[in-house]
């Protein structure tokens, strides 16, 4: 299964990313290259999607607009019954279907698993020709970082993530409200971006910054939860195994929990870099960040993916 061809057609390649302070003055400019070592590209989750069914193999059923309502086990084999009515037999029965997952609760209740980290954010694209400074451009005021990304076809893509310690899920009714009100002292491009956003009627998404932190990742014989960038170190755990389930997920478990855990260590520590919570640390991380030398500030972000490439390692991607 190859992708590399159609992964060119839907790509975004985005040199690096210019953040700015909440004026438009810079305040540094880093190279994804520089940050990651390798090259690296972005791609809507959508388009990305759409990929991923189109080269699934014949025996792949994808069910539209269907969820799990109740699983039983018995004895090696999990029996799930949609809502459809529909049951399927099968080995393993996998909760991955996003944070908020249904699949995942009938194994963990949401208070045991997700792991609030006190922002919130929204997220939504919309039609705009208006130019930006950079491709990539992030607006940083304190407790609030406004992101922006030049698509195809005139499309933008905006993510705005401020700190929001009430940890009350944002209601989507209130969604362009509630952006409306966070963004109304930010920089005057991310204003128009928000009033065209609005206006054109476009859903965002709106929801808490929150982390999976499951106490184990699969639950009694054939139910797991899933990150989906474990799926194939999960695959090639099966075949290992020839096809033993609770063997394949314990090996899983056991070489990707420590690089899963350093990753969201890190989150947090750059959610505080790039989110100051006080105005005092947000003038002070920027006069740091403008007097650091840029190799300084390259090593600090390789910490942050060095886990990641070393996931990717793991995985036989690399």
């Amino acid at each position: 299964m190859s992708t590399s061809g159609d992964l060119d057609k839907i790509r975004y390649s985005f040199d690096a990313n210019l953040v700015m302070d909440g004026s438009g003055r810079k305040l540094f400019q880093l190279r994804y290259k520089d940050a990651c070592g390798v090259d690296s590209v972005a791609v809507c989750r959508n388009d990305l999607e759409h990929l991923l069914a189109n080269i699934l193999p014949q025996a792949a059923t994808i069910r539209f607009q269907q969820t799990v309502n109740r699983y039983e086990t018995h004895d090696d084999k999990v029996q799930a019954t949609l809502k459809s009515g529909e049951v399927i037999e099968a080995d393993l029965l996998i909760g991955a279907d996003g944070l908020r997952s249904s699949t995942r609760q009938h194994f963990w209740s949401e208070g045991n698993c997700l792991e609030d980290l006190g922002y919130s954010y929204a997220a939504y694209s919309v039609n705009s020709k208006d130019s930006l400074v950079s491709d990539c451009v992030s607006y940083n005021n304190p407790g609030q970082l406004d992101a922006l990304y030049r698509l195809r076809d005139s499309q933008l893509a905006a993510l705005h993530i401020w700190r929001d310690e009430t940890k009350k899920r944002p209601c989507q009714e209130v969604g362009w409200a509630a952006i409306r009100t966070v963004t109304a002292n930010s920089h005057p491009s991310v204003v128009k971006v928000v009033h065209d956003g609005a206006e054109s009627g476009a859903a965002p998404i709106i929801d808490r910054l929150t982390m999976v932190t499951l106490p184990r990742w699969s639950k009694g014989p054939g139910r797991a939860g899933m990150a989906l960038a474990s799926a194939e170190l999960l695959g090639l755990e099966l075949k290992k195994t020839g096809g033993d389930v609770a063997e394949a997920l314990g090996s899983h478990e056991r070489q990707l929990r420590p690089i899963i855990e350093r990753l969201q260590d890190r989150t947090k520590t750059m959610a505080k870099m790039y989110i100051p919570k006080s105005t005092f640390m947000y003038y002070l991380r920027n006069v740091t960040i403008r007097v650091m030398p840029y190799s300084w500030l390259v090593s600090w972000h390789t910490g942050s993916v060095v886990a990641e490439l070393d996931l990717e390692k793991r995985e036989g991607v690399l």
